[in-house]
C-alpha cells in the first residue's frame, strides 16, 4: 500500500530551470520566491530583453510630456520663473537616467525585499524543511486497509488539484517580477507630468509587494508543512473521515493564504 501511495501523490519534475519535488515542499516553494534563484530561471532573460524594446519608447514618452509640461509651466505667466524651468530640466535629466537604468533600480528595489525573506527563511528554518507529502500522507492516514482505500480515494483529486492551483499561483508571482522588469521605463516616463508622478511612485510600490509576496508565500508553506506533519500525532485517534476533512481543510486553508498574498503585501507598500 505505501509503493502505491508514494507513487500517487510522489511527483518530481524541472519547468523554466526550477525543480518542483513532492519530497522538498519548503525547499521547492523556497527556489520559487528566493529572488537570486528566480533570476536563474530561463525564462527571465525575457524581462530584460523587453525593458531594452521599451526603453526609447519610454524617452519618446518622457520627452512628450516633459514638453506637455514645460508648456503648462509657460502658459503660468505670473508664476514663471528661471527656478522652475531649470528644475523641471533637472528633473529631465534624473527621469532620463532612471529610464535607462530602471532595471537596476528595480533589482535594488527586490535585492532589499530578498534580504526581509532570507533573513526569515534563516530565522524560521525547522525541521519541517525537507517535508515529503507522500510520506506525510502515510504517517497520517488511519492503518485499517478499509479507512486507507476511502481516504486515498476520496482525497486524491481534491488534494492534487489544489496543490497544482498552489503552484501555478506561486509561478503567477514570478511572471508578475518578469512584467514588473519588462515595463519599468514606462511609469518612469510618465512622471515627467505632474499627475504621473504618483502613479510611477506607486508602480514601485507595487513591485516592491511582489517582491514582498515571498515572505508569506513561504510562512503560509511552513504553517501548511507543521500542519500537515501534526495530522500524524492525532491518527490514533480518528477515522478516515475526519482524516480526509483536515487534510482538506490544511489544502484549502493553505490556498486560501497564498491567493491572498498579493493583496497584503499590497496593503503593506501601498501599492494598490
Amino acid at each position: 500500500m505505501d509503493g502505491i501511495i508514494r507513487l500517487l501523490y510522489s511527483f518530481k519534475f524541472t519547468v523554466f530551470g526550477i525543480e518542483i519535488d513532492s519530497g522538498n515542499l519548503i525547499g521547492t516553494i523556497e527556489k520559487l520566491t528566493n529572488f537570486s534563484s528566480v533570476k536563474g530561471i530561463n525564462i527571465w532573460s525575457i524581462g530584460k530583453t523587453v525593458n531594452d524594446v521599451i526603453i526609447p519608447i519610454a524617452l519618446s514618452l518622457l520627452i512628450l510630456f516633459f514638453m506637455i509640461n514645460l508648456i503648462k509651466k509657460s502658459m503660468e505667466v505670473e508664476r514663471i520663473s528661471w527656478e522652475r524651468v531649470v528644475m523641471a530640466f533637472v528633473s529631465f535629466l534624473l527621469l532620463k537616467y532612471f529610464i535607462q537604468h530602471g532595471y537596476d533600480f528595480l533589482s535594488s528595489i527586490m535585492n532589499i525585499t530578498n534580504d526581509i525573506f532570507v533573513s526569515i527563511t534563516h530565522a524560521i528554518g525547522n525541521s519541517n524543511s525537507s517535508i515529503n507529502i507522500a510520506d506525510t500522507l502515510i504517517d497520517a492516514v488511519p492503518d485499517g486497509f478499509v479507512d486507507s482505500i476511502m481516504t486515498y480515494r476520496i482525497i486524491f483529486k481534491p488534494f492534487m488539484t489544489t496543490i497544482v492551483q498552489i503552484l501555478t499561483q506561486i509561478f503567477l508571482r514570478v511572471v508578475k517580477l518578469i512584467l514588473c522588469f519588462a515595463f519599468a521605463p514606462i511609469p518612469i516616463a510618465l512622471a515627467a507630468d505632474d499627475e504621473g508622478r504618483g502613479k510611477a511612485i506607486q508602480y514601485f510600490l507595487f513591485a516592491a509587494s511582489v517582491g514582498l509576496e515571498a515572505v508569506i508565500i513561504y510562512l503560509a508553506t511552513n504553517i501548511y508543512s507543521v500542519g500537515l506533519a501534526g495530522l500524524s500525532s492525532t491518527v490514533g485517534s480518528t477515522n478516515a473521515i475526519s482524516t480526509i476533512v483536515a487534510m482538506l481543510f490544511l489544502n484549502g486553508m493553505y490556498l486560501a493564504v497564498i491567493q491572498y498574498a498579493s493583496q497584503f503585501a499590497e496593503k503593506l507598500t501601498g501599492g494598490h
